[in-house]
This record gives C-alpha cells, sequence and structure tokens, in this order.
C-alpha cells in the first residue's frame, strides 16, 4: 500500500523521508502525503504502458509517451489522493496518474516502435487487469496479433469526464458547496459590481445547475453580446474543492 512521507529540512538538507522526525537532527518534519511505493509504481507503469517497468527501453519510451498523456489535475500525476491519516486512489484518473490526449492508433504506433527496438520490452500476457471502469489501450502482442476494434482510451473519451479529467458531477455537487456561503450577496449588473467571469462552455452549464442563484446573463460594456456570469469567489471556491486551478473553469473576466 501506498507509504506516508514528511518532509525534513535541517543542515543535513532538505529530504523526504518515510518517518516523521529527522533522524540527523531530530527537529520537527512536515507531513507531505502519501505516496505510491516503487512497486506499486512500477505496476502503474505496465498497467498504463503494457511495458516493462525497467530497462534499455524506459528512457526512449518514457520520452516518446511523455506528450501522449495529460497529467491528472486532480492528483496532480501522483494517483492517489492525500489525506492526513489515509488516502485514496484519485477518482479522476483512476490511479493512473494522466489521461491520454492521442488517439489509440498513435498510442499503438509509438508502443510499436519501442517494442519494435527492445522485443523483450513487451509485457505477456498482452492483456492486463483494469480498474473496472478504465478501458486500457489494447495493444497488440509483440508475435503480431491481430488490434481489435479501433477506439480511443477510455479515460479519454468516457461520457461525463471533460476532457481535463475532471467529472462533470463532481462540478455540479462542488459549486453547489460553494454557493453556500452564508451572509453573502453577489451583485453581477450595474456599477459596483462584484468581479465576475464567464465560465468555459466545457463547465459553463454544471456551474449553473450546481448554483442557480448566483449566476446571470448579462450583457458586459464592450461585448455586444449576453454573457452567463458568475462571481470569481464562487468559481474560486468550487474550483479549491474539486482540486484544480480555477483558470480551468474561467473563459474570461469582465
Amino acid at each position: 500500500m501506498p507509504q506516508p512521507f514528511w518532509r525534513h529540512t535541517c543542515t543535513a538538507g532538505d529530504r523526504l523521508l518515510p518517518l516523521p522526525g529527522c533522524p540527523s537532527c531530530a527537529g520537527e518534519s512536515v507531513f507531505e502525503g502519501w505516496q505510491l511505493t516503487t512497486f506499486e509504481a512500477m505496476s502503474v507503469h505496465t498497467f498504463i504502458y503494457n511495458l516493462k517497468p525497467t530497462g534499455a527501453h524506459r528512457a526512449f519510451a518514457d520520452r516518446l509517451f511523455a506528450p501522449m498523456r495529460n497529467r491528472c489535475v486532480r492528483c496532480r500525476g501522483g494517483a492517489i489522493l492525500s489525506y492526513d491519516d489515509t488516502w485514496h486512489l484519485c477518482p479522476v484518473c483512476e490511479g493512473t496518474g494522466g489521461v491520454w490526449n492521442r488517439s489509440e492508433t498513435e498510442i499503438v504506433a509509438a508502443w510499436r516502435e519501442v517494442v519494435a527496438r527492445w522485443p523483450d520490452a513487451a509485457v505477456s500476457p498482452v492483456q492486463t487487469e483494469r480498474p473496472a471502469e478504465q478501458r486500457k489501450v489494447e495493444f497488440p502482442s509483440p508475435q503480431g496479433d491481430k488490434l481489435g476494434d479501433a477506439r480511443r482510451p477510455n479515460a479519454w473519451r468516457r461520457k461525463g469526464v471533460s476532457s481535463h479529467g475532471i467529472r462533470f458531477d463532481e462540478v455540479e455537487r462542488a459549486f453547489a458547496e460553494a454557493e453556500r456561503v452564508p451572509g453573502t450577496q453577489w451583485r453581477l449588473r450595474g456599477r459596483g459590481h462584484c468581479r465576475r467571469v464567464a465560465l468555459d462552455r466545457r463547465y459553463s452549464r454544471h456551474a449553473r445547475r450546481g448554483a442557480p442563484r448566483s449566476w446571470a446573463a448579462v450583457t458586459p460594456r464592450g461585448s455586444g453580446s449576453k454573457r452567463c456570469l458568475m462571481p470569481l469567489a464562487i468559481v474560486t471556491r468550487a474550483a479549491r474543492l474539486v482540486g484544480v486551478p480555477a483558470r480551468l473553469f474561467i473563459s474570461q473576466e469582465f
């Protein structure tokens, strides 16, 4: 299972260790969070790429696949979410640390390039166990088995998830929670209005559904058309609840 880590900064340097308390100076340390163990990280790598996690191919494969995956915005690539006394697999990337941003055809072509140079790099059997809701790319075997129906990886095309890997129902819940700030009146029209933003079209409908009392159709000065605007403070709070930067939700500030 994942391990908790603490950060130590003293005369011995800045170190990340699996135990609280610095072994050199006995000083206090700061809890950094939970991380996958080395063997768990190797297992995740095998599941994602269908390649062995160690060997002469690894550096080349990492460079080849790096631009083909987006780091998960929720867990920031760590595959798990850290809490003070426990951890959970990231629900957005389903414990893989990211999502594919290329078609399966491109991904398999890259995989073939690695295996052509290092035949022993391929994992056997080809199909490995996968999480319940996530379909792994169906790589062909190094012996040339026919590739099945070409399809995008499920993490990329799964219904109800944005291209950033954020679940729309989670966005709706976050905005519903953000709207519950007591005693706050948001002025969206006229002089003295609050800081307000138009939302990215991928999230606007879900945000308005979650916070129905906190948006208005306004024609901002100089825009020439009506925009659905929402207070920046609510958007920022909702983004914090989801665990992503607020800029992902924002199209433009007015």
